[in-house]
């Protein structure tokens, strides 16, 4: 008779085997995948691309629908500035108070353009937007300095519209994943 710490079939003294793990079951082997016939002629089975397929890779387009928007901003803020400064108000231009500092204004204008009308002046890649950023902080230096002050004349309005269409030339032609383009900074 067996002990109750004796497993059954075993003598006593005869050394206890290990315990074993229980066996998995396998699963039988897949059955290769089998081609479906084609169900109209001349198309290739279902699940299969055709020869030479290859996924489609997405390219910004050469050409944004942004670029016309900036390119009227661009201009609106040039004619904004000239206009602001050479008006006359009460006898006197913006030119005589603000003298060289006009012309920075004009290039700041012109550089807010820059995302626009870069392309066209050979400016590629990331330099265009970037150039643009630099006329808008022109632009935000000018008007800081010298509008903010004379607020109060009809030209300063002008002088803003034009400040203000710069900014958002240069905002609108910065690229759309927020960096430069290719996701990483050239400098």
């Amino acid at each position: 008779m067996s002990s109750p710490h004796q497993p059954p079939g075993q003598y006593p003294g005869q050394p206890v085997p290990p315990p074993q793990a229980p066996q998995q079951q396998v699963p039988p082997p897949q059955q290769p995948f089998q081609q479906q016939p084609a169900q109209q002629p001349g198309l290739p089975p279902a699940g299969y691309p055709p020869g030479g397929w290859a996924p489609a890779t997405q390219q910004l387009p050469a050409a944004t629908p942004t670029r016309p928007m900036v390119g009227v901003l661009g201009l609106v803020s040039v004619l904004g500035i000239v206009v602001g400064l050479s008006v006359s108000e009460d006898g006197r231009t913006g030119w005589d108070s603000v003298n060289a500092w006009g012309g920075l204004a004009l290039v700041g204008a012109v550089l807010a353009a820059a995302g626009a009308w870069g392309p066209a002046f050979g400016l590629r890649g990331p330099r265009a937007p970037q150039l643009a950023l630099v006329g808008a902080g022109l632009l935000g230096l000018f008007w800081v300095l010298l509008v903010l002050p004379a607020v109060g004349s009809n030209t300063s309005l002008v002088t803003t519209i034009g400040v203000l269409a710069g900014v958002a030339a240069a905002w609108r032609s910065q690229p759309p994943d927020g960096g430069a383009a290719g996701g990483t900074p050239s400098w």
